[in-house]
């Protein structure tokens, strides 16, 4: 064969050698993509039933759950609360308490499922937000019981030191017992945003501020304008000793 015949097939062979050195790794990144993909498959599955499976059995669990506190006549002793039945009035809120504990079971159960189903796909990353959502749930409930807690007590008081200021005889009790109720709720409002850990420096400089106002403020209207008011309770209080050690 002829020398120029030669070199002229040499570069054809090359070329025909890089591209079927291409078309190989064309061909075996489709394979590995294939079979990543029928190995995925499985667990696709797996996450479906189970996500399924478990959104079904959360709702019936989420049902039983309000059933069975309708059955225990939860709504009534709610309504036997009388600061919290007043709270949700003045709020326009009609509070079913079986139905909102159930959705509560229901979406907390659902979490769970899905990520239960996130971590079958291997969503690490999702799994991991999940998993924070999860454990912050509990944190959300207590903030809300102080809430409630609070709400009731504070009413208590009100009318607790409404009806003692009145019997006593002194005036302004309305004051004092307002005072203390939104007292006693802005320090649970400052205990449940602690709880769910927002701003906890801030709300402690919150409080600070608070106690100094409330202690100039109270020094201000002592030295101002109370010293009248503070006279007269006392000489009150010392006739009516004196009334009593005439009377014994």
């Amino acid at each position: 064969m002829p020398s120029h015949y030669l070199a002229q097939g040499a570069p054809l062979a090359g070329n025909t050698a890089s591209v079927a050195s291409w078309g190989d790794a064309i061909v075996g990144s489709l394979r590995e993509i294939w079979l990543g993909f029928i190995g995925f498959i499985p667990n696709l599955v797996a996450a479906v039933v189970v996500f399924f499976v478990g959104w079904a059995i959360s709702v019936a669990v989420g049902r039983l759950v309000e059933k069975l506190l309708v059955i225990l006549r939860i709504n009534q002793a709610f309504e036997n609360i009388k600061g919290l039945k007043d709270a949700a009035g003045r709020a326009g809120l009609k509070i079913n308490i079986p139905l909102l504990i159930g959705e509560i079971v229901k979406w907390f159960l659902i979490l769970v499922t899905l990520l239960a189903a996130t971590d079958i796909l291997g969503l690490e990353d999702v799994a991991a937000f999940l998993r924070q959502v999860l454990g912050y749930i509990p944190n959300v409930v207590v903030a809300a019981l102080i809430l409630v807690i609070a709400t009731v007590l504070a009413n208590f008081v009100y009318r607790t030191v409404q009806a003692s200021v009145d019997a006593a005889g002194f005036s302004g009790g309305g004051a004092v017992a307002a005072i203390a109720k939104w007292a006693i709720i802005i320090f649970a409002f400052m205990a449940a945003l602690s709880q769910l850990n927002v701003a906890v420096a801030l709300i402690q400089t919150i409080l600070t501020a608070i106690f100094a106002m409330l202690a100039l403020a109270g020094g201000l209207a002592f030295g101002l304008g109370g010293k009248d008011l503070a006279a007269r309770w006392l000489k009150k209080a010392e006739s009516d000793l004196i009334g009593n050690k005439r009377e014994s």
